[in-house]
C-alpha cells in the first residue's frame, strides 16, 4: 500500500500525490493531482490500488536521462492508426520510462516522416504531447526540479549525441 505524501502514478492523471486515506462509504485512498492553482482532489478505491504505482526514483529518473540516447524506440505498428495510438496511449499510463520512450519514438517517426516529405500522422502529435507532459511531469517530481530544467538535461543529452 502507499504512504501519505508519496508520489504515485495515477493512469489517467499522471502523477498524484496521497494525501490521506478514506474508509466510508468504500475504502478510497485520497489523491491530490496538479500543482499550484490547479490541484484536484481525487479518490481512488483501495480494491483498484493495483492500477496504481510509485513514481520513478530520483536515480532510476537521472540514469534515464542520462541513457536517452541509447533508448530504443519502439517498433510497435499496426495497419489501424486508432490501433497504434491506442497501444501508445496505455504506455502512457505506466509512466516513466514508458513515457520517455514514447516521446522518443514519436519524434522519430514525426521526423521520419517529414524525411520522406509526407505528413506525419495526426496521432503522432496528439500522443507526443500527452507523453511529453507526463515525462516531464515525473521526472521534475523525481528530481526535485522544474520540468524546464528536466527539458534541458534532456536537449543537453541530445545534443551530445549528435556530436
Amino acid at each position: 500500500m502507499f504512504s501519505i505524501g508519496e508520489h504515485i502514478i495515477h493512469p489517467g492523471q499522471g502523477v498524484c500525490t496521497v494525501t490521506g486515506f478514506k474508509d466510508a462509504p468504500a475504502p478510497m485512498i485520497v489523491l491530490e493531482a496538479g500543482t499550484g492553482h490547479k490541484k484536484t482532489q481525487l479518490l481512488y478505491p483501495v480494491a483498484q490500488s493495483d492500477r496504481l504505482h510509485p513514481a520513478i526514483s530520483r536515480e532510476a529518473a537521472q540514469d534515464l536521462i542520462d541513457h536517452y540516447a541509447e533508448l530504443e524506440c519502439d517498433t510497435f505498428t499496426e495497419r489501424n492508426a486508432n490501433l497504434e495510438e491506442t497501444y501508445f496511449k496505455q504506455l502512457i499510463k505506466h509512466g516513466a520510462p514508458d513515457t520517455v520512450r514514447v516521446v522518443k519514438t514519436m519524434r522519430h517517426r514525426i521526423k521520419a516522416a517529414e524525411e520522406h516529405d509526407r505528413k506525419p500522422s495526426s496521432y503522432y502529435s496528439r500522443v507526443l504531447k500527452e507523453a511529453r507532459r507526463r515525462s516531464l511531469e515525473e521526472l521534475a517530481c523525481a528530481l526535485d526540479c522544474t520540468e524546464e530544467h528536466v527539458e534541458k538535461l534532456f536537449e543537453a543529452q541530445v545534443a551530445a549525441s549528435e556530436n
